[in-house]
């Protein structure tokens, strides 16, 4: 079953930072609904001038595009991503306010050190991932 126009969102990320690349691919896997388009801003020819963003302002936090054209930055992305992708414990820690505040926190240092996180590390916590919400959608994540 795929989503209609009306329903994707545009996920924007950095295929340049193994870490990113890891994670999209994880989630480019788990997205049957087609509820997510994926948009490789490190991409030959990427030009966000018409979306009226900036590449750099794309490159220090995840951006989604709703389907009304609005945009969702940082956490909330991330919420939306993994709602899409069935992951529901991990959107709902998302919401949860104090989680929230928490990763919105940590999230800017992660990014500024995401090209040196080792690749293997990257892996495991990604396989770690799949491992506790399998597509069948009995997460383990509360």
């Amino acid at each position: 079953m795929t989503a209609n126009q009306s329903q994707i969102h545009t996920v924007y990320y950095d295929g340049a930072c193994p870490l990113c690349r890891g994670e999209m691919a994880l989630l480019m896997a788990r997205n049957g609904a087609g509820l997510l388009e994926f948009i490789d801003i490190a991409a030959p020819g990427f030009d966000p001038t018409p979306l009226g963003v900036s590449l750099d302002a794309m490159l220090k936090l995840i951006h989604v595009r709703r389907p009304d054209g609005g945009w969702l930055i940082g956490i909330p992305a991330f919420e939306v991503i993994y709602a899409a992708t069935g992951f529901p414990g991990i959107a709902r820690w998302l919401r949860r306010p104090w989680f929230a505040a928490l990763a919105a926190r940590a999230y800017p240092w992660l990014v500024k050190h995401r090209y040196q996180m080792p690749h293997n590390l990257v892996r495991g916590l990604f396989r770690l991932q799949e491992r506790s919400c399998p597509v069948d959608g009995s997460c383990r994540v509360n």
